[in-house]
């Protein structure tokens, strides 16, 4: 039967959408004044229309052959029947143009429309039905047409049962190859009203897992991403610079929010994890990882296998805690002086009462997870808080855990060491607050006692454990609140087993090495110079000439800590000697071979071993590097054996041979090829591999000989004599490949998975069975194959002593070879240490900056200083401003440093006795968020120094007393040279630029000597050969004042000499300083003459002085003639 013709179902469609009137006629003026309006209606309304269609539809319409679908018009007139026409015939063009209908009048400009305010037209009510009719029919044509897409259609259900295969050939006509197109579904479009905010499976588990770690920055594992939810993707998405899918933020049924019904989101590609989980923990941000702990081959055959994949919170990570990748953090950055991955545990209480010194007991732990390294300390401080902040310094962590309160003045300064990102730890440090209870201390011994007690089980008969215990359970109470504190907070991060290693408890305040404070790492620029806070320009940076990760570790730990024991101090010396004399020796060459190429940074990965978080490939790279390490002194049976007479590095070198047989025992359980390419399948040799890994390798092989025994059985059904092959196509195995001209043969329970014009490819339901019978074997081999690597790390944990040991004896040599090479450079040579029961002694010839020396471009003017007890105890030193005092004093210290960690020293010789401490007051600068003004800072620092300093300490102190006036500050400062001088009598180096101290230093009866900063001074005009003098101390006038200090007539050029010379410079000579700096002409002139003026009226008032005084003389006699010599001297 022929269908309807073109302008019948023209004429149909037209009807359907056209309004009808009461009786059933249709508005005919209406659908012709609208007609593009319907046209444009009509197009949107069919958007959603499928692309393919069941080819039925061409043979009713009377086509002999397929053929491309019709027009979405013409399916659309298919699928509704035409309307009636109306009986009434619609009149002439003109006249429907000339009368406009009630409905439309309203809107024609000529005026024959009611105007506003006017009654509605008669037929106004008739109007509104015939609206209210079309619009039914309209919303019954959109669900109709939406309906075609929907999955439960004909045609989706057609498709999805393979009915439809042939109607590829008229798709793909470009190509005889070309695959299938998916024919995607549209969106089912939301119910008008519908309520929103419904979250999916997915969602809500992740909400779950949210509100239990509150604090954590969560990354979840979904298929083939990570992704961030909420709040976390816009933290991410800032850190990260990624992009963040807008939705909920928050994780409460917020009103704010209730129209939203997705989370917010960002993602990032599996294979990037770590390196943004990397940058997240830098930022200072506590991330967690969530993954997907079932896989799809076991979900299946489980009993959720309709639910979403199980997740759950598998790694956490901080900035401390963070050594799931091999490299520091800060590794590549450019300040590599950042911090040092301690994290530090803090707690204190009052002592004798908070009063106004607020003096408390403090308690510390600093763990360095990467290494096992571990340091406490118990100690007393003062308001100042400078123990602490000397802690700080030294250990630099990059993570706090606070336990209970502090006092607000080690808030302050916890704060302003970890409260920003340019604090002097050169990052932003994280800190955490961990509650204190009433009976904390009872609590800790207990929880520390069972967890060492359980150890002790484990290590039943082990005299090591044993002895850890009683170790631990000696320690200070407030260190053992903090230990119980930090193994519950590691144990968050599968941490704990750190503090297992008892042997690398070390205790800060151990007096086996020199106290250099806070204050005093920051004045002689030991670890970072104080312009830019960068490790450039730096002691540590100058010395740095090691080739391992670890050993750089090992040099810094001694340039913080110099040596007190004179015995190993010149055991260090020594064998720093004996390589420098060996250079380019072949012992020498072969060790230094051995570092520089030991890529691997042996400390850090070991401890990963010991942790279980180690990768295959970096298991194999430690052990074949300490094999290469071992079997190169595999020949050293014992030390005498290692051809050097230093004992330090005998023993170093003879411990390493001790562990090759521990490592080619783990060696030859490992196939190495697999290894490298992180293959856990074949990580074991075959005679290495456990049962559970043989068992499901014939499972999965008993699989494949079932799948290539069943070709046979589908080349029957098809009738094929040869055996068919399987293909593999995007990924998808054991694919049977069959012409389309062949598809007759196929069986109906055959499921097709792709195919293209020529061919189709199909699953067999056998193949399906099988298939998954050995996904499941895989899944389970992977886990067996897991276990049985978590098993070899722990066996290669029990021998973690052992392999430590030989490391350390490593980075030994590392550091030693380092200091030989700085030996080496021109100019340094070997200190003499003097013996201890000599009288305090520092005695330089020709000595130089070892920082400056390498820093600047022209050579550094050298010189000589002696101090000693009894006398000269003290130097006090004069100069003009840029003179070079701060570098002088500052040199002396870094020499003493130095030869006290074991270098030699940039000097034509050095001989000192052993000091105990270096303190330096140098600078001035206030101290905002302690509330404490500049000269603040100098008098409570000085105070600190009084209070430690011995007469085996050295001290600094740069210009005290310059915060406030002369004369208070000129007081103070001749009040603290005679303390330190007269009272605790150690070497003192004294800056200053008061005049009037000259005096005193000269009434110490030689304790304390005079020295200065030589210079040149020229007359602009006059001849300079005739007038360049030089200011040596017998020409000068010792005893003038701060005031007149600064003359400067503003026609002399000044020229620093950078000696060390006698006696006292009786000028400053501020203004040319001035002048240096570019202070305008006129400004400088005015400043000349106001000096000039003062100079003079002060001499104006000594001489009045002077005049009474010789008076008292005539009339008193002799009493009062010594006040008329010092007045006579001072004009």
């Amino acid at each position: 039967m022929a269908g309807p013709t073109k302008e019948k179902r023209q004429q149909s469609l037209t009807s359907f959408f056209t309004p009808k009137t009461v009786n059933g006629a249709a508005r005919t003026s209406l659908s012709q004044s609208q007609e593009p309006a319907s046209s444009n209606l009509y197009t949107n309304s069919s958007l959603d229309v499928p692309r393919k269609r069941p080819l039925e539809e061409d043979t009713e319409n009377g086509n002999p052959t397929p053929t491309r679908k019709k027009s979405k018009t013409t399916l659309v007139e298919r699928q509704n029947k035409p309307l009636p026409e109306s009986p009434t015939k619609s009149p002439p063009v003109a006249a429907r143009l000339s009368q406009p209908n009630a409905r439309t009048e309203r809107y024609l400009y000529d005026g024959l429309s009611p105007r506003d305010g006017q009654a509605a037209a008669p037929g106004e009510e008739q109007q509104q039905d015939g609206a209210k009719e079309k619009k039914r029919k309209e919303d019954l044509h959109r669900k109709f047409v939406q309906k075609l897409g929907r999955p439960d259609s004909i045609a989706m259900m057609k498709r999805r049962n393979h009915q439809i295969d042939d109607d590829t050939q008229t798709l793909n006509e470009d190509g005889e190859d070309e695959e299938e197109e998916e024919t995607p579904q549209p969106a089912k479009a939301k119910k008008k009203g519908a309520k929103t905010g419904k979250l999916t499976p997915m969602e809500i588990q992740f909400l779950d897992i949210k509100r239990k770690h509150m604090d954590t920055l969560l990354i979840v594992e979904v298929g083939y991403k990570f992704k961030f939810f909420g709040e976390d993707a816009r933290v991410a998405a800032k850190d990260l610079s990624i992009i963040c899918i807008p939705g909920k933020f928050r994780y409460d049924e917020h009103p704010s929010e209730a129209h939203l019904d997705r989370f917010a989101s960002a993602s990032i590609p599996v294979h990037r994890l770590h390196v943004h989980a990397k940058r997240l923990v830098a930022a200072g941000h506590k991330v967690g990882v969530v993954r997907q702990v079932e896989t799809a081959a076991l979900k299946k055959v489980g009993d959720n296998r309709n639910a979403p994949f199980t997740r759950k919170l598998t790694n956490v990570y901080t900035k401390g805690t963070y050594i799931d990748e091999v490299g520091e953090l800060d590794q590549h950055t450019d300040v590599s002086a950042s911090a040092g991955g301690y994290l530090l545990c803090i707690t204190e209480t009052a002592a004798k009462g908070w009063g106004t010194d607020e003096r408390v007991d403090v308690g510390v732990i600093a763990v360095q997870p990467a290494t096992g390294d571990i340091i406490y300390d118990n100690f007393e401080d003062g308001f100042m808080r400078s123990e602490i902040e000397t802690r700080l310094l030294h250990i630099s962590p990059c993570e706090f855990l606070i336990v209970g309160e502090l006092s607000k003045s080690t808030e302050k300064l916890v704060q302003h060491l970890s409260g920003s990102s340019t604090n002097v730890f050169g990052d932003r440090s994280r800190v955490e607050r961990v509650d204190k209870s009433k009976t904390i201390a009872a609590e800790a011994y207990s929880h520390v006692t069972q967890f060492y007690s359980n150890k002790l089980k484990e290590n039943e008969g082990n005299e090591q454990a044993s002895a850890l215990l009683d170790k631990v359970l000696k320690l200070p109470e407030a260190v053992t609140i903090c230990l119980s504190s930090m193994i519950n907070h590691l144990k968050e991060y599968g941490l704990e087993h750190i503090f297992d290693l008892t042997k690398y408890f070390q205790s800060f305040s151990a007096r086996q090495h020199m106290l250099v404070n806070g204050t005093t790492l920051e004045s002689l620029e030991v670890y970072r110079n104080s312009t830019d806070h960068s490790e450039k320009g730096s002691l540590f940076w100058a010395l740095d000439k090691t080739l391992t990760r670890f050993g750089q570790r090992l040099l810094r730990k001694w340039v913080g800590r110099p040596l007190l024991d004179k015995e190993r101090l010149e055991e260090r010396v020594a064998a720093v000697e004996e390589l420098l004399d060996n250079t380019s020796t072949a012992k020498v060459d072969q060790l230094e071979h051995v570092l520089k190429n030991t890529k691997t940074d042996l400390e850090r990965s070991l401890i990963r071993i010991y942790y279980g978080k180690c990768t295959r490939p970096e298991l194999l790279a430690v052990l074949q590097t300490l094999q290469r390490i071992a079997s190169e002194f595999a020949r050293v049976k014992d030390p005498s054996g290692t051809g050097f007479k230093s004992a330090a590095i005998s023993n170093a070198i003879a411990s390493l041979p001790l562990i090759l047989p521990t490592v080619l025992s783990y060696l030859e359980r490992i196939n190495a090829e697999a290894a490298r390419a992180d293959d856990k399948y074949t990580f074991f040799r075959e005679t290495e591999e456990t049962e559970a890994i043989t068992d499901h390798k014939l499972g999965i092989a008993s699989v494949e000989q079932e799948l290539d025994a069943h070709r046979k059985e589908a080349s029957t059904k098809l009738h094929k004599k040869s055996t068919v092959s399987y293909v593999t196509v995007a990924g998808i195995e054991y694919l049977i490949e069959v012409s389309n001209a062949d598809l007759k043969h196929v069986p109906a329970s055959w499921i097709k998975i792709s195919g293209t014009k020529a061919r189709s490819r199909f699953h067999t339901p056998e193949v399906v069975r099988l298939i998954s019978e050995r996904d499941q074997h895989k899944e389970a081999l992977s886990a067996a194959c897991d276990v049985a690597f978590a098993s070899l790390l722990q066996s290669i944990a029990s021998d973690y002593q052992p392999l430590r040991d030989a490391i350390s004896s490593l980075a030994t040599l590392d550091c030693l070879l380092s200091l030989s090479k700085v030996a080496a450079l021109p100019g340094y040579t070997k200190p003499q240490f003097l013996p201890s029961d000599t009288p305090p002694t520092i005695s330089v010839t020709a000595g130089r900056h070892p920082i400056a020396e390498q820093t600047l471009s022209t050579s550094y003017i050298p010189f000589s200083t002696t101090l000693a007890s009894p006398a000269p105890l003290a130097h006090l030193i004069t100069g003009p401003n840029m003179g070079g005092k701060s570098s002088f004093v500052r040199a002396v210290a870094l020499l003493v440093l130095l030869a006290q960690i074991g270098s030699f020293v940039p000097a034509d010789s050095l001989t000192l006795t052993l000091a105990d401490a270096i303190h330096t007051r140098m600078g001035a600068r206030d101290n905002l968020f302690r509330g404490e003004s500049t000269f603040m800072v100098e008098v409570s620092e000085t105070a600190r120094i009084l209070r430690s300093a011995t007469p085996r300490s050295l001290v600094i102190l740069d210009e005290l007393g310059r915060g406030t006036s002369t004369y208070d500050g000129a007081a103070i400062a001749q009040a603290v040279l005679q303390h330190v001088v007269e009272d605790t009598r150690c070497l003192t180096l004294f800056i200053t630029h008061y005049q009037s101290l000259a005096r005193v230093a000269e009434g110490l009866a030689g304790k304390c000597t005079n020295v200065h900063m030589r210079f040149t001074a020229a007359k602009k005009d006059r001849d300079r050969s005739d007038d360049v003098k030089m200011i040596e101390a017998q020409d000068q006038d010792p005893n003038g004042d701060a005031e007149g200090a600064d003359a400067f007539s503003g026609d002399e050029e000044i020229t620093f000499l950078y000696e060390v010379g006698e006696g006292v410079a009786h000028r400053s000579y501020g203004l040319n300083v001035a002048r240096l700096a570019r202070i305008p002409r006129r400004v400088l002139d005015v400043a000349a003459k106001k000096s000039r003026e003062l100079e003079d009226e002060i001499k104006q008032r000594r001489l009045g002085g002077a005049a009474k005084l010789l008076a008292d003389v005539l009339g008193n006699g002799s009493d009062q003639l010594n006040h008329l010599i010092s007045s006579i001297e001072q004009l």
